[in-house]
């Protein structure tokens, strides 16, 4: 593990554990810069260690193939589909907001290595009832917009062609979810189309995690780098550290 350089010598995080958890790239991106940390970070960390499946959330982004294939070959990674999961401890780490401002003790982005194939199916199935009413509208325009056929929709009804466009937008948005639903069905067993079926977010759920957005599936965001700093990027070989190997990294790289 490459040791990173520290400055601020007097925090209580100084080549520690806790402080290779964060992950923060230098000391003026620390949220505890500028003070001495609470001993009880440490404890509260060894708590995010023991609250972590099999693997830790880092070997979905350590993972050279895509984490959403259900089936073999799976595609190489190109990008990372992010969404955050929270868990109500602790409490007390919840009060201060020094991990997370939300209001709940750890919150945690999951970023699943994703293949290009998986990306594009999921951007569809998240398209699909936006893109069928903007066609279905766009259809219809020429009866509203040319003068001669929109004459003769009054002729039938002053509200016409007005009626005409709302049937659009709205039929449009209804189709589109339906293509959306079969869309994901179809590839259903291909992927993981909803990540809450995932086996990862599965034993997640089990120690207490849940999605931020627990009462709708949740949204993915796509990025082509993964977030590198923060708690929950680290790379899986630190949680098997203790302080004393990270002391040890960091005199040995000078």
């Amino acid at each position: 593990m490459e040791a990173r350089k520290l400055t601020d010598t007097e925090c209580t995080l100084y080549d520690t554990k806790s402080c290779a958890l964060l992950n923060m790239r230098t000391c003026d991106e620390c949220p505890l810069k500028g003070r001495v940390a609470d001993p009880e970070i440490h404890r509260d960390l060894r708590l995010f260690c023991d609250l972590q499946p099999e693997g830790t959330v880092a070997k979905l982004f350590e993972s050279k193939t895509c984490t959403l294939c259900r089936k073999e070959p799976k595609g190489a990674t190109s990008c990372y589909a992010v969404f955050d999961m929270a868990h109500e401890e602790p409490k007390k780490l919840a009060k201060r907001r020094i991990l997370s401002r939300q209001s709940t003790g750890f919150m945690v982005p999951l970023q699943f290595a994703c293949c290009s194939k998986c990306r594009r199916r999921i951007l569809i199935e998240a398209y699909l009832p936006l893109i069928v009413p903007i066609v279905l509208t766009a259809c219809v325009l020429p009866f509203i917009m040319i003068e001669r056929l929109a004459q003769t929709l009054r002729q039938i009804s002053t509200w016409l062609p007005l009626i005409l466009a709302l049937c659009a937008l709205v039929g449009g948005y209804a189709i589109g979810k339906l293509l959306s639903v079969l869309y994901r069905n179809k590839c259903r067993a291909l992927m993981y189309t909803d990540v809450r079926e995932h086996p990862f977010v599965l034993e997640m759920e089990e120690k207490g995690w849940r999605p931020l957005f627990n009462d709708r599936k949740p949204h993915l965001a796509f990025t082509r780098k993964r977030i590198a700093k923060g708690l929950g990027s680290a790379p899986s070989s630190v949680y098997g550290l203790e302080d004393a190997e990270i002391v040890q990294n960091a005199e040995n790289s000078d």
